[in-house]
């Protein structure tokens, strides 16, 4: 009868946690990869009779320039002057119309939230926001 000899000692290497540990980099490497444009595809969707789009009828906009400048139907407003912008949002119309929030792309985003907060406090529930490009 054979007996191992305590002397030898076989040397061997256990892939099954590297197998683990390669699965998580790849998981790790395709969920924190970027997504880049050429991924989405650009579609033209056919047009239904079922369903009609209306354009708003509103009475109310306001315009964000990504300067500071703030256009309230017209009347323009810096946005360091924050207590003239909230006077020309407590006298806007709020009869159920829509308003209308636009801002420039580059504008800060603390900007908009402050005018939406105004927006808020004075009852206005139906605010459409467009960004608008350059």
């Amino acid at each position: 009868m054979k007996f191992l000899d305590k002397n030898k000692s076989s040397f061997s290497i256990e892939i099954t946690p590297l197998i683990d540990i390669v699965f998580l980099l790849v998981i790790f490497f395709v969920v924190t990869s970027k997504v880049g444009d050429s991924q989405f595809l650009s579609l033209d969707l056919p047009k239904t009779e079922s369903f009609g789009y209306e354009a708003v009828q509103y009475t109310n906009e306001i315009l964000i320039i990504n300067n500071g400048t703030i256009y309230i139907n017209d009347a323009q407003f810096n946005i360091e002057n924050i207590n003239d912008i909230e006077q020309a949002i407590f006298n806007l119309e709020n009869n159920e119309n829509v308003l209308i929030l636009s801002a420039e792309s580059n504008s800060l985003h603390q900007w908009v939230i402050s005018i939406m907060d105004l927006l808020n406090k004075y009852g206005f529930t139906e605010i459409q926001i467009r960004t608008i490009e350059k």
